[in-house]
């Protein structure tokens, strides 16, 4: 069983928010390459916020082991904002700057062994958000058999039908 790779809520709901307002899975896309042992693997998702409040998401998802991320991004306003890797201090106290002038940040971190979060706010009413991100892994070699496992539980953690799902290796 693999770990779902997506949980949306708002931790600190605002007067306005829903006590639980899980956003909509619009579309999950996965790209994969393999190339002798190495895999990088591209995720392309969009979120779709069916509440009438603003929220704060969390993305969460389970890397496999040994896996290092190459890029996260998400898109603000029509244009692909890469993530920037800082001190995990740093990151917070800059992510809750931004948050209290309720700009367009999202803190990418580690979460311990093996998974990745990150907090985006703002989500506005009746939006979408749209993340991708894309990490490598070497897969290990078992007598000329390798196996590759990509944790695909979307459609647990969408507040509708996930709207078109699409695995390419």
């Amino acid at each position: 069983v693999h770990a779902p790779q997506t949980i949306v809520r708002p931790p600190r709901p605002s007067p306005n928010a829903f006590a639980f307002a899980p956003l909509a899975v619009a579309y999950h896309q996965v790209e994969v390459r393999i190339e002798d042992q190495a895999a990088l693997t591209s995720i392309d998702q969009e979120f779709v916020n069916p509440s009438g409040a603003t929220l704060e998401g969390t993305y969460v998802f389970p890397l496999p082991v040994g896996a290092e991320v190459e890029k996260f991004s998400m898109f603000i306003d029509g244009k692909e904002t890469p993530a920037e890797l800082l001190d995990a201090a740093k990151a917070r106290a800059l992510y809750e700057e931004i948050v209290r002038q309720a700009r367009d940040p999202a803190l990418l971190e580690y979460a311990g062994r093996g998974l990745l979060k990150a907090r985006i706010f703002p989500i506005e009413p009746h939006s979408r958000k749209r993340v991708r991100i894309s990490y490598r892994q070497i897969l290990k070699d078992d007598g000329g058999l390798m196996e590759y496992v990509y944790p695909l539980n979307t459609e647990k953690f969408s507040s509708a039908p996930v709207g078109r799902v699409s695995v390419k290796v």
